[in-house]
This record gives structure tokens, sequence and C-alpha cells, in this order.
């Protein structure tokens, strides 16, 4: 079980079927029974609080962002009003996000290249996209202008890790690729 804070009020909570297994969770009983998942999202709501030092949280929605045969990933979305973040490590290991693109780094292209065909086939709107390769990695850069972040985050890391460097440090020292539309001329060409 992973959880990775992706903006202030969302977490993205990953769970392998090994491990809902192992939590009791059979997979028949997954689609059937819908009361079986209160327990699972009461624990999740326990692990955020102790891991992000959340003392109340409202509202939460939670979407199943993406179901593979490996594991689940859903997102939790918490009342912005009612989060009241403490934990001053927790700021400081968020700065690096961006307000403006999410930067995703793959160790190969093939990797970006699936990333670019699954945004398609789930008509994903991506914002303008750029694609540089700096020193051993494959960085795609992404604006974030009227797109659901929530979901592309989760399709992103999929397939990439969300990067902990600046756009302008890629743009810097980083090869062009692609300068514009690298999403939809990866998919075009592959």
């Amino acid at each position: 079980m992973r959880l990775e804070r992706i903006s202030p009020n969302q977490i993205k909570y990953s769970i392998t079927f090994e491990e809902l297994t192992r939590k009791g969770f059979l997979q028949e009983e997954m689609v059937k029974d819908t009361f079986i998942w209160d327990s699972l999202f009461d624990e999740m709501l326990d692990e955020a609080s102790r891991m992000y030092e959340l003392d109340t949280y409202g509202a939460v929605s939670i979407d199943i962002y993406s179901l593979t045969s490996k594991e689940l990933v859903l997102i939790l979305t918490l009342d912005e009003e009612d989060i009241k973040e403490t934990s001053t490590e927790s700021k400081k290991k968020h700065n690096w996000i961006n307000d403006k693109f999410i930067v995703v780094t793959f160790d190969d292209i093939e990797n970006c290249i699936l990333l670019a065909k699954s945004l398609s086939h789930h008509n994903i709107e991506t914002g303008q996209s750029s694609l540089y390769y700096l020193k051993t990695n494959y960085y795609l850069t992404i604006t974030k202008e009227g797109i659901r972040h929530e979901t592309l985050y989760a399709i992103c890391e999929e397939f990439g890790d969300l990067a902990q460097i600046s756009i302008e440090l890629i743009e810097d020292y980083g090869r062009a690729i692609i300068k514009n539309n690298a999403i939809q001329t990866l998919h075009h060409y592959f």
C-alpha cells in the first residue's frame, strides 16, 4: 500500500490485489458487496491522517483512478476548507510541485510513448506538452491549464514518475526532442 500526496487536498492511494487478498478482500466480493469497501476507505483515511498529520477532514470523495491487473489506484479528495496541514516537513516535501506544469520522468522513451497512447485512448485532454532528454532520462512537461489534474497525475504515474526538477532546469540544460504537442506527436507516429 502506497500513499502519495499529489496536491494539498488530494492523496493518491495505490494497493496491489495481492495486498487486498491478504486483507481478506476477494475479487468476487469486491464487485458484489459494496459494504466491503467501507473498511478499506476507513483504513485509507486513517493512514492518510497519520502520514500527513491531518487533524480533521470533512467531505471526502474517492475516485477509482485506475484498475490494472496488478493494482488499484484511488484518488482521495479532501474538502479544501477542512485541510489543516501542520507539518512543515510535509509542506517542504511538496514545494517542488509546479502550479503550471506537470513534469514526468521516464527511464526510456517506450514508457513515454505508452503514456501518450493511454492518454489518447482514454480521451484525456492535456495542455501543451514538450519532451526533453537530460542526462539519462526523458522528461515530459504538460501544462495544467483546463485539465483534470487527479486523473492526469494517476495515468502519468502508471508509466513514469512525477519529477522533482524544475521546468526551467529542463528547458535550459535538456535537449528538446519535441518542443510542442509532444503527446499528440508521439501518439500519431507511434
